[in-house]
């Protein structure tokens, strides 16, 4: 009959763990038999032995650190994985647990430790991690958004593009639901997506497949609506042994864009259609395709009247009578569009007198060449290029010159000053307070304080000066004709007492300050930019010091320029 001592001896040989006592400076004091199985040392040999010589150097740090010290300390529990070196010079994991043994004292006397075999187990660990990493690499690197739902509907994975497409962070979207009425959602009818209707909700509720329901969506990151094309599918019940909670999945595309370009061209049809101006579409032999009412009105004739004949059809005879083959079709052979008098006949008799702009459109893979023309009323083409002209020289808002028409301006009064060999100053104004009135009222009242100023600047220079804005609140002035830089300081005190009259708004008086800087030709600068920054500066310097007006220094050669 088997002692206690011989059963405790196969126990010892034959347990799955290795155990082991430690002095408390780490050489082993006791193996267990089942070592020289595990790692293929005898216990004889390893007793004595310092196991730091086994571990791998890349763990012994580590060991040292977060298991020796603090089990010699007192603690307890330690649990660390780490390699080991076998007999044959393999080196296996180990999961070893370290518990420190104490006399009545309380102090360390001995180590314990039970290590376990864990290669296996963290090969496949590190194969799991492998795959779920080639997993999130091939989801994060799809185009569509695909998020997971659980059945309640709750959100349990999703994809970085998902995120992205919704304007949602990680954290808002992982556990939101489709009937979280925090959702902004509506048909392409303008109608609300009712929580109901989302494609998941509807596959959980049926168990049935969605495909390619258009949804609006607002996006708080991007502060607009997009537009995502959904499909949903139900996960296989037998499926749940590796997905878990999962029962739903949900991919969707951002397709604003193509939304958008089917708008778009909505829109140009609708322009098309109702355009004052008469349009013709002809093929690439130039016989017409189409034509829009506005056409049919010009030349008092049905559209069906001129669908198939050849857009020379519409020239009248005399003034442009060969104009095409001599002049527009060998420009739209080599630069692709004309634009030039065109005079016509209409189905009345009447003689039109057209300005007219015909362009070929290339070859795409969905369409075949063609051409374009608009005719226009030639009086309304000069007014247009007038109101165009006007519009690019000076500023929308206050009808003041603009950047643009400055620098002509500029160039004269250097022209005349080199002239006359005198001076003029150049003034740079900026508002103070400006601000807090565009915050308090709002920009509509903001614009209507630009206005009021443009105005009191205006009356107060005299019609050989230049006034501009430049951007902002900030006014340039160009003053010629002034004897001494005295004078141009009177000239801008003149301005700001004139911008400094009371405007009243919503029944408030508002009173409207200003910094000037100046500075003058040649002695600052000789170009429109160098003078910019110099009375720029100068302005600068007027509001650091709580002045309303500054003269440019002469310590710089940079704003000679």
């Amino acid at each position: 009959m088997d002692t206690d001592s011989d059963i405790f001896k196969r126990l010892a040989k034959n347990m799955s763990d290795m155990v082991a006592l430690h002095s408390p400076d780490g050489p082993y004091l006791w193996v267990s038999p089942s070592v020289e199985r595990i790692l293929g040392y005898s216990p004889e040999v390893l007793v004595g032995t310092d196991p730091y010589d086994l571990f791998h150097p890349r763990d012994a740090e580590a060991i040292r650190n977060r298991t020796h010290q603090p089990a010699v300390s007192g603690d307890g529990n330690i649990l660390i994985r780490y390699q080991i070196r076998c007999s044959d010079g393999q080196y296996i994991w180990f999961e070893t647990l370290t518990q420190p043994i104490t006399n009545d004292d309380g102090n360390v006397i001995e180590l314990h430790t039970t290590s376990r075999n864990v290669t296996e187990q963290r090969r496949l660990e590190d194969a799991l991690a492998e795959s779920e990493a080639l997993y999130r690499v091939a989801m994060d690197s799809l185009d569509e958004g695909v998020v997971v739902h659980d059945s309640q509907g709750r959100i349990i994975a999703h994809n970085a593009r998902a995120a992205d497409i919704l304007g949602l962070s990680d954290d808002e979207l992982n556990g939101r639901v489709s009937t979280d009425s925090r959702w902004d959602t509506i048909h392409p009818d303008g109608t609300p997506f009712m929580a109901g209707d989302h494609p998941a909700m509807v596959t959980l509720r049926t168990g049935e497949a969605c495909h390619q329901v258009l949804m609006g969506i607002y996006s708080p990151r991007w502060k607009e609506r997009r537009w995502i094309s959904i499909n949903s599918k139900p996960i296989p019940v037998d499926a749940q042994g590796v997905t878990g909670r999962a029962a739903a999945v949900a991919s969707f595309t951002d397709v604003t864009e193509s939304i958008e370009r089917e708008a778009q061209l909505q829109r140009w049809a609708t322009v098309y259609r109702y355009s004052e101006e008469a349009i013709i579409l002809a093929d690439s032999q130039g016989i017409i395709k189409d034509v829009n009412e506005a056409f049919s009105r010009v030349v008092h004739e049905e559209k069906a009247s001129w669908i198939g004949r050849s857009v020379e059809d519409i020239t009248l005879g005399g003034r442009s009578e060969g104009l095409f083959a001599s002049t527009i079709w060998p420009a739209l052979e080599t630069a692709g569009s004309w634009r030039g008098e065109l005079w016509l006949r209409d189905a009345q008799g009447g003689v039109q007198v057209t300005w007219a702009a015909m362009t070929r459109v290339h070859q795409n893979l969905t369409a075949e060449t063609h051409y374009t023309m608009i005719l226009n009323d030639f009086s309304e083409r000069v007014n247009s290029e007038e109101k165009l002209r006007y519009d690019a020289s000076h500023d929308a808002l206050t009808g003041l010159p603009n950047r643009l028409l400055l620098r002509d301006r500029f160039a004269v009064a250097v022209d005349a000053a080199e002239r006359q060999n005198t001076t003029f100053a150049c003034l740079y104004l900026d508002l103070d307070g400006f601000k807090p009135i565009n915050d308090r009222y709002g920009h509509s009242v903001g614009d209507i304080v630009l206005q009021f100023v443009a105005d009191k600047i205006s009356d107060t220079v005299r019609s050989s000066d230049t006034v501009s804005r430049i951007g902002g609140d900030e006014f340039f002035i160009i003053v010629f004709g002034l004897e001494n830089e005295g004078d141009y300081r009177t000239f801008a005190e003149r301005v700001s007492r004139a911008i400094g009259d009371e405007l009243e708004i919503d029944g408030q008086g508002v009173c409207i300050e200003v910094s000037i800087g100046i500075a003058l030709y040649p002695d600052h600068g000789v170009s429109l930019e160098a003078l910019m920054a110099a009375s720029d500066g100068a302005m600068y310097r007027a509001k650091h010091n709580h002045l309303v007006i500054d003269m440019a220094t002469d310590n710089s050669e940079l704003s000679k320029g």
